[in-house]
Parts: C-alpha cells; structure tokens; sequence
C-alpha cells in the first residue's frame, strides 16, 4: 500500500484538453502528432524572433520606444528596413565587421521566415511513397501552385534555427542598445525587448 501524498506538498495542475481537441487528435499518427507540435513551436519561435526583430529595426532607426516605431507591419518590412538602417552611412554605432555579421543574421532570418510562410500557408499530404509530406501552397503571379516535400524533422529544424536567431538577435539588441551588463559579476547585457 502506498501512502497518499502530504496534504502541503501542491500538486502539479494538468492543462486540460479544450473541447472537441480530443476529437482533431483522435486517430493521428505519430509523424502527424510531431509534424503537428513541430509546426506549433515553429510559430512561437518565429513569434519570439519578429518581436525582437521590430526592436532591433526600431533602435537602428534610433527609436527610443520601439512600439511608437510602425509595430503593425510585417516582419519583411522589418528586416528589409533593418538592412537600409544598418546600412545608411550615418549609423556608426555599429562597427563595420559587426553591420556585415547582423546583415548576415538578417539574411538568414529572410530565408527562415520564408520557410515558415510555405510550411504555415500549405496543405499537408503524408505520402506513404516516400516516406514524407507533400505540401501545396499557391503561389503569387503563377498559375500553378508550389509543391515540395518536407519532413517533420525539417519542421523541427526550422524550430531550432528560429530559436537560434532569436538568440542572436538578443544578442546583437543587448550589446547595441541594451543595458551593459558587469562581466565582474558575471551579469551579461539585457535586451531592451524582453521575452
């Protein structure tokens, strides 16, 4: 017989299942559960990094309060206006061989966000064939639509490149225009955007 648990200990609270989520999960396989939690932390992830984004893109335009700073628009009006900021003459508050690394940073945050649009805007398909997912998205100025052929690993990938760059982006926010930290104290830089 076991004892029950000390009444003063709390115990965890289980989120419960809202109604009729049983009902959509029912019946999943195991690639369509991970295809379909990857995709959910995909879009948290990508959430995370467009928020630091639009407080990087503010403070090189020199904003002082990022969300007086057009928070309403996309996040390729972010990084397309970060990299004329970052490189217009006047912003030498960022050396050089830094600009070159973050524009770097900001190239491959294009190409993410990019990635996640086809994964997020597609139809899935799994094809037994081969093993994978058919995705069809349409496609702007074409008559036919984008077909490619992903897998749930690649979703999860996507997850771990936008934790990534949201990580370097912090980075790049905190030592810019962030708050020094006290290397003596082992304190780093804080963002001024916060997660």
């Amino acid at each position: 017989m076991t004892n029950p648990p000390p009444a003063d200990v709390p115990q965890p609270e289980v989120a419960p299942i809202p109604p009729g989520a049983a009902e959509l999960l029912e019946g999943m396989s195991e690639e369509q559960a991970s295809l379909t939690l990857g995709l959910g932390v995909v879009v948290q992830r990508a959430a995370e990094t467009e928020y630091i984004l639009h407080g990087l893109y503010a403070h090189l335009g020199g904003v002082e309060r990022p969300y007086t700073d057009k928070p309403h628009e996309t996040v390729k009006h972010f990084i397309t206006k970060a990299k004329n900021r970052l490189t217009t003459p006047a912003n030498e508050r960022i050396p050089a061989q830094a600009r070159a690394a973050l524009l770097h940073d900001l190239d491959l945050c294009t190409a993410s966000f990019e990635e996640r649009n086809r994964y997020i805007h597609s139809c899935w398909v799994y094809d037994d064939d081969v093993h994978g997912w058919r995705t069809v998205k349409g496609t702007r100025g074409l008559s036919r639509p984008d077909i490619g052929l992903v897998s749930s690993e690649d979703v999860w990938d996507l997850a771990s490149e936008f934790a990534r760059l949201r990580d370097n982006l912090v980075a790049w926010d905190a030592h810019f225009f962030g708050t020094p930290g006290d290397p003596e104290l082992d304190v780093p830089p804080a963002s001024s955007k916060r997660l």
